[in-house]
């Protein structure tokens, strides 16, 4: 089976196959491309499972457990509801409300350095700075490393799905031990991790590093794509950027839209722990299932004229942020830096143009959609 990686429009293969092959083998990989399905198998974690670890070798096993431990990406419960609520207080909406003003200041200084420029990259000057900024305050680390984060970023986001990379893996890693603060001496979210504990026990050195490289990578990365896929979406929209202008009320729609129709993170995986049966299709055990989230939301059985972008839509429940126990962390952050970075840009630039991006401007990945550069015009409103 021919598969399109995101350097191209996977939209149109994910319409042909979800008409004519909507579950398909292919040696021991099932591809599921429709909501249902997809839906039944991100809620029915005793049959399918995230712990892909358990079916390294040991020698690989073994490199990858030296200096982390699993993230809750790939963890199952109990563990996994354990270490989730460890860090799930961080991300309520509650919790990040505080970030409002802070994420409000720096999306407007982004978009006031955008005046001296005239066609420019928005992921660099704007999509990428907005979040790893954020995300860095709240793990107590500098800014200034943020060139830094990109680089291990967009590596491991070019992993994902592939052959791990165990060596950016064991360079974050020892960057995190260096945060590790068991004395309490600050006051983020690495030393809150140093000095929790789980059912009497601290997280060890390995798990923190664990937990602090998902929530950086995490933190950067989805939420990057989502205000670059934005930016691109409503371009493409005639008149939609006009409408936001006009509207500022209509943005949380906007984005979630935008993560409906391009969304961040296109597919996900899990494994068989069992035989099963996925709607008439035979699952064997260990068989590795590809969800190919980006086709749900657009399924036309969930999503009427679900080619086509339109914010104003009343079914909005999309998968963009997974389903089920491994529902994203970070959803109301990501929201919330989204709709802040749309207002911003909105309220200080009159239109823009886009230059329509090349092959080698999207993301190599296998999981992700977005791009490492966009090109953008924009014009300021006169004062």
């Amino acid at each position: 089976m021919d598969i399109p990686d995101y350097t191209e429009e996977p939209f149109e293969w994910y319409k042909k196959m979800r008409k004519e092959s909507p579950i398909i083998r292919s040696g021991n990989t099932i591809h599921v491309f429709k909501y249902t399905d997809i839906s039944e198998v991100l809620s029915n974690y005793h049959v399918y499972s995230s712990q892909f670890r358990d079916l390294l070798g040991g020698e690989l096993a073994e490199m990858m457990n030296q200096k982390t431990s699993p993230s809750i990406l790939i963890l199952d419960p109990p563990i996994h509801a354990i270490l989730r609520n460890l860090v799930s207080d961080a991300f309520t909406p509650a919790t990040i409300e505080p970030y409002r003003e802070k994420i409000r200041k720096i999306a407007s200084r982004l978009v006031e350095n955008m005046k001296d420029m005239e066609w420019q990259d928005a992921v660099t000057e704007f999509s990428y700075l907005l979040p790893i900024t954020v995300i860095s305050e709240m793990l107590g680390v500098p800014e200034s490393d943020s060139n830094l984060f990109r680089e291990w970023s967009d590596k491991l986001a070019t992993s994902l799905g592939r052959e791990p990379d165990i060596e950016t893996q064991y360079e974050m890693a020892d960057y995190f031990y260096g945060k590790i603060d068991r004395e309490g001496l600050r006051n983020n979210l690495i030393s809150r991790l140093s000095r929790v504990e789980i059912e009497g026990r601290q997280l060890t050195d390995r798990e923190i590093a664990g937990f602090a490289i998902l929530l950086l990578v995490a933190g950067n990365e989805t939420t990057t794509n989502l205000i670059t896929n934005a930016f691109l979406s409503i371009h493409e929209s005639t008149g939609m950027y006009s409408n936001i202008r006009n509207n500022s009320g209509i943005i949380p729609s906007v984005v979630e839209e935008t993560l409906r129709y391009r969304s961040p993170v296109q597919s996900t995986r899990r494994y068989a722990k069992v035989d099963a049966e996925l709607h008439g299709i035979e699952i064997l055990k260990d068989d590795i299932l590809n969800l190919y989230l980006g086709s749900a939301n657009r399924d036309e059985t969930i999503f009427q004229k679900g080619e086509i972008y339109d914010p104003y839509r009343t079914t909005k429940r999309h998968m963009a942020f997974g389903q089920g126990i491994h529902f994203c962390l970070g959803a109301s952050l990501a929201r919330l830096e989204a709709r802040i970075a749309l207002e911003e840009f909105s309220r200080n630039i009159v239109s823009y143009d886009v230059e329509t991006p090349k092959p080698e401007d999207r993301l190599d990945s296998d999981i992700l959609y977005g791009f490492r550069k966009l090109l953008i015009k924009p014009e300021f409103k006169k004062i």
